[in-house]
């Protein structure tokens, strides 16, 4: 592995970048704020497109029924809050007006994760996968970096479904290739490998990347990129699973409701029993910490936590 730094990029202005230039060509597209237009990067757009940007003010539920009555109008609606308040204060309105509706409504939720850090507890939202998951229609993305964030981005605004992108506040490290493209319900092997299965979604999964071990050096690693969460690339994964007989899970989020219970329901279904190790916040409320990574080794779902688990794994 190499130890160049990695260039670090936003999710965040990813989004606002793509979702100006997907405007410019959709005139359906509309966009539906709660008070949080400087931080979605939504100030160019606001001002661009002043009769398609609707500013509803910290009115979570409210803002939500207004995106589901645009999107039946016509319109290509982007939700967009912190996911800590958007799916967790509006939940019942998405299920009842935009999922059961069936709306062209895609809620952007930023602050995810306990890459918030400093903000702690009451905005680490580590339940927003679990919230929208359930819900029929919907369907659920957590890109990796800026460079997926466009491309995630670019393809929903062109669907039809309703749809859920998590986000994150920091810059984070860009390891999607470019010349990938995104397709729902596919997943992307960013490493081929034959003895551990890694998968994980959202700018966590880096850390795969990151193992500088010498007693691993000669561990062959497949590293998957599951951004598409709901639906789940089965295909990829069985694939993978069958051929190293090894499996670990890394995700920002709770352990009930993510990313690794939902593969864990796969491999029952097809009769398959790896060895599976899921890294995820373990029944617990996140903490304010000065940088992420303070709270990723805390709570072992960090660069250290995964070479414990490679090593538990492999042995």
């Amino acid at each position: 592995m190499s130890n160049k730094k990695p260039t670090l990029s936003s999710t965040r202005q990813a989004f606002g970048d793509t979702l100006n230039l997907m405007a410019s060509k959709n005139k359906n597209i509309f966009v539906v704020s709660v008070d949080l237009k400087s931080s979605l990067k939504l100030s160019k757009f606001a001002k661009k497109y002043p009769n398609r940007f609707i500013e509803c003010g910290v009115a979570e539920q409210n803002a939500t029924a207004i995106a589901a009555g645009l999107a039946k109008s016509g319109k290509t609606v982007f939700l967009c809050s912190y996911s800590s308040f958007s799916p967790a204060i509006n939940w019942a309105v998405i299920k009842q007006s935009i999922c059961y509706n069936n709306c062209n409504v895609k809620i952007i939720s930023a602050h995810s994760g306990l890459l918030t850090s400093a903000y702690g507890a009451t905005h680490q939202m580590l339940e927003d996968i679990a919230l929208v998951r359930v819900l029929p229609n919907m369907e659920v993305f957590s890109p990796c970096d800026a460079i997926e964030t466009k491309k995630i981005i670019s393809v929903v605004a062109n669907s039809k479904t309703p749809a859920y992108v998590r986000l994150v506040r920091p810059d984070t490290p860009l390891f999607f290739d470019k010349k990938l493209s995104f397709t729902i319900g596919k997943s992307h092997v960013l490493k081929k490998g034959k003895d551990i299965t890694i998968l994980g979604h959202g700018p966590i999964l880096h850390s795969a990347f990151q193992i500088h071990n010498q007693s691993l050096a000669k561990l062959s690693l497949e590293i998957i990129n599951c951004s598409s969460i709901k639906p789940l690339d089965s295909k990829t994964i069985l694939k993978s699973v069958k051929k190293t007989g090894r499996l670990i899970v890394i995700e920002d989020h709770q352990k009930i409701g993510g990313l690794g219970e939902a593969i864990a329901h796969l491999l029952l279904e097809n009769n398959l029993s790896p060895k599976f190790i899921h890294l995820a916040v373990d029944n617990q409320f996140g903490q304010s910490a000065r940088h992420c990574q303070e709270l990723y080794d805390y709570y072992n779902i960090g660069i250290k936590a995964l070479t414990s688990a490679i090593k538990k794994i492999i042995s």
